[in-house]
């Protein structure tokens, strides 16, 4: 019995023991609550222009409210999290339709606390051009102002060569300049286009016509080359080295005189190619300067020319090689650089010659590829830029390009025409030796013996008549200089031909071989002629003496002269 009671007493015991534990928890949890805390790993959210997503991570032990206080445009959702204490968000802001930037936040609200999260997006492209369209431009070119409203950096891309892109005022950079050439043709139309990201505006300029200046040069090119009858080189001279160091004597013949080429004119020929050498008259390397003395001279010779009523070729010949045997894009850049110079000073010192007076870039470029071609079309486009720039007369100077190696099948091929921003004012020049063998071959090679006889004059049994270059062929790639050419309205120049090896020691064929010349060189000048092709003999003192003006070769001055007289160009 009392061992009953005993346990009795001690299970109440129990029990109230327990009771006052409970009690105690009891008063503990109703007295210190949990602490909301709450952790915002990324507090600014950056969204590009065009929209996108970002998730929001929040480390928190109560639960939150997560809201965007601009639902328009940032919506806010919840994502799925691995952490029962880490709590996420996807944040998706749509695309920015304004042009300026825009902002909200994000409200976090656990408990007590409430937490913010900056959302910022930058504004979309604006592009704003009040005037679109330039009409009645002056022919004679002008500076047009492109005012913009734009919130970013614009590209203005020029869609036709006559507009160029012009230096900006500091102070104005919302104003873009643009310089107009000059526009000797028709009435003509161009665009600038304007563009920032996604966004394009265009603007139209709409430009009238200016007349030729009156200071005689009216002619465009086709008019021009039909007034030339027959064309003489000077060559050997202006063009002459000796060594590094450049002469007009250095290759034997004597300076030009105005009396040789008043003889010249005497003789029927109407027009002078000048080959000239610029390379070894510069005085300073850092800037192309070329020597005064000798931009006099050369200006002293094509005053004979003009003076005389004779039309006069001035270009940048062999020249030691630097732009003719360098048509790569290695040496590209350096190059233009040169070309630019050069003919800056040439155009600028001869700027005071009418029509008579013509400019051909370079002579006989080394060209066998499209990739060195490209390269010439450069250097040919800078000579024609670096000369349109000086104004006056030249501004509408008849100017003449050169094919790769001058040769007609490459030129056929391979030859791209560079841009003017005159119309009609452009010329082709090839030059045509062929057959070599015949024309200036003057000793026997492994790969070809000399040809004497021609024509209507080879020497039956011998083994010196020509095999290949005969009277069909001759015509043949005239035609083909007709057809890319002359059909489209552009000249041919034939810099350069002639039977120039003379062989006087043939005994009873030496008439033959004399007949022949002569027979080739009045058809070359006659079929060059009637395919549109402007004949320059090339000659160096053999024909003419220079001191003189004797004719030395009847043969050869007899042959030209016919086939001028006999020749029709057919424009």
């Amino acid at each position: 019995m009392e061992t009953t009671i005993k346990q009795f007493k001690m299970s109440l015991t129990l029990i109230v023991l327990s009771f006052v534990s409970l009690l105690t928890i009891a008063c503990s949890d109703s007295k210190d609550p949990v602490t909301p805390e709450i952790t915002v790993a990324n507090p600014e959210i950056k969204i590009p222009k065009a929209g996108g997503t970002e998730t929001l991570s929040i480390k928190s032990n109560v639960t939150l409210e997560v809201k965007s206080n601009d639902e328009s445009w940032c919506h806010v959702a919840p994502a799925t999290s691995a952490s029962a204490t880490i709590y996420k968000y996807t944040v998706t802001i749509d695309a920015n339709p304004n042009t300026k930037e825009r902002s909200t936040t994000i409200i976090i609200k656990g408990g007590n606390i409430t937490e913010t999260v900056n959302v910022l997006q930058p504004a979309n492209d604006g592009l704003i051009i009040p005037q679109t369209t330039f009409n009645d431009i002056a022919g004679t070119g002008a500076d047009i102002e492109v005012k913009l409203t734009t919130n970013g950096t614009v590209t203005a891309t020029c869609n036709d060569s006559w507009i160029t892109k012009a230096p900006t005022r500091a102070m104005a950079e919302q104003v873009m300049t643009f310089k107009v050439a000059a526009n000797y043709g028709e009435a003509r139309t161009g665009t600038i286009t304007f563009t920032l990201g996604n966004l394009t505006e265009t603007v139209t300029v709409n430009q009238l016509a200016k007349e030729i200046p009156n200071a005689g040069m009216e002619s465009d090119a086709l008019v021009l080359a039909a007034k030339i009858y027959a064309g003489w080189n000077i060559g050997n001279t202006l063009e002459a080295y000796n060594g590094e160091t450049p002469s007009e004597t250095a290759w034997g013949n004597p300076k030009i005189t105005e009396s040789y080429v008043k003889r010249i004119k005497e003789l029927g020929f109407n027009a002078v190619r000048l080959p000239c050498a610029w390379n070894g008259y510069i005085v300073d390397e850092a800037t192309y300067k070329i020597k005064d003395s000798w931009l006099d001279r050369v200006n002293e010779v094509v005053g004979y020319c003009v003076s005389n009523d004779m039309y006069a070729i001035v270009n940048i010949h062999w020249d030691g090689g630097w732009l003719e045997n360098n048509c790569t894009p290695g040496k590209q850049e350096e190059n233009n650089k040169k070309q630019k110079a050069l003919w800056t000073q040439i155009a600028n010192k001869l700027n005071h010659y009418d029509e008579h007076l013509l400019f051909a870039g370079c002579n006989e470029p080394n060209v066998e590829t499209a990739e060195q071609m490209a390269v010439l079309k450069s250097y040919e486009q800078t000579f024609i830029d670096a000369v349109r720039a000086t104004g006056g007369n030249n501004a509408v100077r008849n100017l003449i390009v050169q094919g790769p190696k001058t040769d007609i099948e490459t030129t056929d091929k391979l030859f791209d025409m560079p841009t003017d921003v005159v119309k009609n004012r452009m010329m082709v020049e090839v030059h045509y030796y062929n057959p070599w063998t015949f024309c200036g071959m003057d000793k026997d090679e492994d790969w070809g013996r000399m040809a004497y006889f021609w024509g209507d004059y080879k020497v039956a049994g011998s083994d010196r008549n020509a095999t290949f270059g005969d009277e069909a062929e001759m015509k043949a790639l005239f035609a083909r200089m007709k057809t890319k050419f002359v059909d489209k309205g552009i000249p041919v120049i034939l810099g350069e031909y002639g039977a120039i090896t003379l062989h006087s020691d043939l005994g009873e064929n030496q008439e033959a071989h004399n007949l022949s010349r002569n027979q080739y060189d009045a058809t070359a000048t006659r079929e060059a002629k009637n395919h549109g092709l402007v004949p320059f003999y090339w000659e160096t003192g053999r024909i003419i003496n220079r001191s003189t003006g004797e004719v030395k070769d009847n043969y050869a001055y007899d042959g030209i002269m016919k086939g001028a007289k006999e020749g029709k160009y057919p424009y």
